[in-house]
């Protein structure tokens, strides 16, 4: 029976894959449509000029930024397609899954936002300015300029889902919140390192815009997870068990 699980689940991938494949595919065709907009806000908010140094550049950086925007558009799409294909083995009820669905997407898109409004122009203005004087000058290329701001925003987007991935593991029962609570002081190193290694900066201001929330989402993530494990008891069986 437990091989029979491995075998739906991995057919259940496969076809979640496809699926997912052809969502972001069209997602990106539409967004090539409006390549050229999302370009200009993206360069309004940083408020810098910048410039192709190669012939087909323009173009394959818009096929480029295309899919980044085909993905990120696509994101509230593929959670409900996620949660519709892999339903049966979740263990969650049709409440729950869709409030799982709203927080996924919700916390993506916070931290997508909150990179695009705050951390991007805050981390391009201290780099561009960084390299001012003695003549040099900045000449920042268009592939360049969107891969930066592609990674930027995904990786903060990607973050900002750290108290569902905690939830999420607490529910398969592979952590619980007690541990967790004990192992602080490395979650907030772990955090630290990855804003240093995440944000486009050296400076403390700019990697405290991603550690500062990061750590607090972690935080999050526990407070949840202990209310699940009071619902469902768990707290108290690791007591009995720690008491033993």
């Amino acid at each position: 029976m437990e091989r029979e699980s491995i075998v739906l689940l991995v057919k259940t991938a496969r076809r979640f894959t496809c699926k997912a494949l052809v969502l972001v595919a069209i997602s990106g065709i539409v967004s090539f449509y409006y390549s050229h907009h999302i370009l200009q806000l993206l360069m309004k908010v940083v408020g810098i000029k910048i410039y192709y140094l190669t012939l087909p550049e323009v173009f394959l950086s818009s096929v480029e930024l295309s899919l980044y925007a085909g993905l990120f558009f696509a994101v509230p799409l593929l959670v409900c397609l996620m949660w519709y294909e892999f339903r049966s083995f979740s263990g969650l009820s049709f409440v729950q899954g869709c409030v799982f669905a709203l927080a996924c997407v919700a916390l993506f898109y916070g931290g997508g936002v909150f990179c695009y409004s705050i951390v991007l122009p805050s981390g391009i203005t201290f780099l561009t300015e960084f390299g001012k004087g003695n003549n040099i000058m900045a000449m920042i290329s268009m592939e360049r300029f969107v891969a930066f701001c592609a990674a930027m925003v995904f990786a903060f987007g990607l973050t900002f889902e750290v108290p569902i991935i905690l939830l999420f593991l607490g529910k398969m029962g592979l952590v619980r919140s007690k541990t967790l609570a004990k192992k602080r002081r490395y979650a907030a190193l772990l955090v630290t390192v990855g804003a240093a290694l995440i944000t486009p900066t050296p400076d403390i201001y700019n990697m405290a815009l991603l550690a500062v929330p990061a750590y607090a989402l972690y935080e999050i993530g526990i407070l949840l997870m202990r209310m699940t494990e009071k619902k469902t008891g768990t707290i108290g069986e690791d007591s009995a068990s720690d008491g033993a």
